[in-house]
């Protein structure tokens, strides 16, 4: 059964993948160790460090916990307000593959050509690359995500 429908791409969506996308690689999971790790050195050992060490201390912390998250948001809003996500890109699914076309171009692609799908319960993430993803809300496909899903995982089993 084919499935169609429209995204047109809102803040909340793409600032979840960007965020997603950093902090499930490696280098956003160190980040997020040294932060935890500069927090509780600090707790633990307040007394033992001297002030520039509490400071580097709380820097560090505040960096991935903090600067960076914050820098990646903006990085989403102004990704939102480019060209490429001022109008809805249209989706079409069917058991070969799907197509996504935004005005007059159009692209299709085998299931097989999906390098890593992720699935959430709210989102779905078809990364066609290591870094680029489609981003598809189940909110804009409501009673269809688990369909997609399933043609997903099937057409990539093939």
């Amino acid at each position: 059964m084919p499935v169609e429908f429209d995204v047109q791409m809102d803040a909340k969506s793409l600032s979840g993948f960007v965020l997603y996308h950093n902090y499930m690689r490696p280098g956003g999971v160190i980040g997020l160790v040294l932060s935890v790790v500069a927090i509780a050195s600090l707790i633990i050992r307040w007394s033992d460090w001297t002030s520039v060490q509490r400071c580097l201390l709380i820097a560090l912390a505040l960096l991935f916990l903090v600067f960076q998250p914050l820098m990646l948001l903006k990085k989403a809003n102004d990704q939102l307000n480019s060209d490429a996500f001022k109008n809805p890109m249209r989706y079409f699914f069917d058991k070969d593959g799907f197509t996504i076309s935004q005005g007059d171009k159009s692209e299709s692609y085998a299931y097989v050509d999906i390098r890593k799908p992720v699935f959430h319960k709210k989102v779905m993430y078809l990364y066609m690359t290591t870094v680029s993803a489609l981003i598809i809300p189940k909110s804009r496909c409501e009673s269809d995500y688990d369909t997609i899903k399933e043609m997903v995982k099937s057409g990539r089993a093939r």
